[in-house]
Formats: C-alpha cells, structure tokens, sequence
C-alpha cells in the first residue's frame, strides 16, 4: 500500500482522518508500520481494536463490529477508510453509511456474489487464536521477517464464529461511490488475488 496513492486523492484538502480497521483475530496493531508514515504524511490516524458486544463474544455479531466503526468515525471529515480482510467489509458496509472521500480495502472479504462463489460454513462460537501455535502466525505471515512474526504471535485474540459465519454466507454491499483501492496479496490463501481482481472490477477500484 502507497501512502501516495491516499495524497494523490486528497492534495487539496487538510488534515484527513485515517480510519483503519482490523481482520479477524486481530487489532488495530496490524496498521502499526503505517500509522507513522500517514501521520507524518499529515493524515490524522484512528487504529481501535474491535471489542466484543457487551454480551460477550460468542453473542457477538457483524453489525455490532460495524457500529464500533462507526462510531470512530470524527463527524468532520474528510474520512479515508482502510480496511484489511473482515476489515474490508466493515470498510465497504460502513462506506454505505458514512460517505467517505476514499476507500482502500486489503485483502478484502468480498460481498455476496463476487468472485468465486464460497462455500457456507457454520463455525464454533467463540474461535479460539488467541495463544496459538507460531507456525500459525509464520503461515499467516508468510512475507514478514522473523520480529515482525514474533511481535505479532502474542496479539491475535479469539473471533466472534457468528461474525466469520456471516461472512461466509455472503453480506451484500452497494458499490462504493467515492475512490476506491483494491490491494491484493499474491500469496493469500484465504482471499485468492482473483477474488480481489473481482471485487475492484465491481467496484471500479484501482489496484
């Protein structure tokens, strides 16, 4: 991801807010390398961790983690979403509500009907990653260097089942109207690049 590609959109407009939105399991530590190049860029950056509903997190649901979105949106904008994996549906679901001047979306879950289609799973409630083998985060991590994989091991935390079954079932989505960015990783398992090729083709994302 190019930090250019966010000052090409907004050159003329001061002071943007970056909203970035974790995947599943994970925290808003995922953006922590780019949280000081967009600040010293001149962006604002807002990096929240998803928290569970306040029945727990086997009651958890996706549009739960949506409002939290939401609500770290600043009611001034301009606001620039960046959402990775389950981020990057609750980046285009909230992009429906909130209007924002740009969109970048990360190995992304893809809506209903894009890409190939995927199979309907039903997972356990509460999907236990917090403390997991490290083979799990260097197979996750495939590209990062052996710190980046130690530091990260420590900080995956268990998942909602209820919210990964909603994305395995398909949510809908309209299409994006501000810019968008579609940014693939070759070596994705769980969101192959034609996938990302499909959703920035219904998007009319760059890529």
């Amino acid at each position: 991801m190019d930090e250019s590609y966010l000052q090409r959109k907004h050159m003329h407009e001061a002071q943007p807010t970056v909203i970035c939105i974790h995947g599943a399991g994970g925290g808003g530590w995922e953006f922590a390398l780019w949280q000081p190049i967009w600040a010293d860029a001149g962006y604002c950056v807002v990096a929240h961790d998803l928290a569970p509903a306040a029945d727990g997190l086997a009651e958890t649901r996706f549009d739960d983690y949506l409002q939290q979105v939401l609500d770290w949106v600043p009611a001034q904008g301009p606001n620039i979403l960046v959402g990775a994996s389950l981020g990057g549906m609750l980046a285009l679901k909230a992009a429906e509500i909130i209007s924002p001047a740009a969109l970048v979306v990360v190995n992304s879950v893809p809506p209903a009907g894009i890409g190939a289609p995927r199979p309907a799973k039903t997972y356990p409630a509460i999907i236990p990653w917090a403390n997991g083998p490290l083979h799990e985060t260097r197979d996750a991590l495939f590209d990062s260097d052996e710190t980046t994989i130690q530091w990260a091991w420590p900080r995956w935390r268990d998942e909602s089942g209820a919210v990964l079954s909603a994305l395995a079932a398909g949510i809908a989505v309209n299409r994006p109207a501000c810019p968008t960015l579609v940014v693939l990783g070759q070596r994705d398992t769980d969101i192959a690049p034609p996938t990302g090729l499909a959703l920035a083709a219904w998007a009319g994302a760059d890529v």
